[in-house]
């Protein structure tokens, strides 16, 4: 045996005259991972899974995801998520989650109720548009996390603190909760979708994004009418007046049920 030849193979002899695991020049492979190749890799956790398929779906929209992309997203193995999170359902649950850990508790400078709702409102709009591709699975998910629960409860404690009772209060909070979700789950749908881009702010953009959506055989009275109620609309403003609009009525019945 030639002498460079002796060397190598001395070398990947362990102490009882067996070839060492993954020497490339008694196996003709690479070498297998050892402790500072494990070390490299990314340790993962549910929450650190969750969020990155909240991230993933905010990039690339709900229908592009998967566990093998999540996994590549991660640099494993999409199997090695099942750890985390035992079916692709569980995952969209996860991403639910994920969104409502962002749920704000209500200011801790004694905010007055109507302002404190209209504090809660924004905040829930304020979520969806930052993640609409995934914003949908608020209202299809049948998952309540609890960081929803417990924004719920600081908000109930609050208004029963401001004089209502227990079971208006949740009257009330359920009414906001559906207001917000439902005219932002709107805007995102409709005003900021994936396909179609943000709602663009000049009019001729606008009037090609409205003249996509109505039929073709719209009579022009009805193009006109889409151009103002679609493309002529503040939305935070509206917005704004659906909560006003809900808070005016709640003083009107507190003070007065036949007003």
């Amino acid at each position: 045996m030639a002498p460079r030849a002796r060397a190598a193979r001395a070398a990947s002899m362990a102490g009882n005259g067996t070839p060492m695991a993954g020497n490339p020049a008694v196996t003709g492979g690479p070498a297998v991972a050892g402790p500072a190749d494990s070390a490299a890799r990314p340790r993962l956790t549910r929450q650190k899974v969750l969020r990155a398929a909240l991230e993933f779906a905010d990039a690339n929209g709900l229908a592009a995801l998967s566990m093998h992309k999540l996994g590549a997203e991660l640099g494993v193995q999409g199997m090695s998520l099942y750890s985390h999170v035992a079916s692709k359902d569980a995952l969209l649950d996860g991403i639910v989650e994920a969104m409502t850990s962002e749920a704000e508790m209500p200011p801790a400078d004694g905010m007055d109720w109507r302002d404190a709702l209209r504090h809660l409102a924004r905040e829930i709009r304020a979520m969806i548009l930052r993640h609409p591709a995934a914003a949908p699975l608020l209202v299809s998910r049948p998952v309540m996390p609890a960081r929803r629960l417990e924004q719920v409860d600081a908000y109930r404690t609050l208004l029963v603190r401001e004089g209502f009772t227990e079971d208006r209060a949740l009257d009330v909070l359920r009414t906001v909760f559906m207001y917000a979700h439902g005219y932002a789950l709107a805007e995102a749908c409709f005003t900021r979708c994936a396909e179609c881009g943000p709602w663009p702010g000049d009019e001729l953009s606008q009037m090609r994004r409205v003249t996509q959506m109505v039929p073709r055989d719209a009579p022009d009275h009805l193009l006109r009418l889409a151009m103002v109620f679609c493309g002529r609309c503040d939305r935070d403003e509206q917005f704004t007046l659906g909560i006003d609009l809900m808070i005016r009525g709640l003083d009107c019945a507190n003070d007065d049920p036949g007003c």
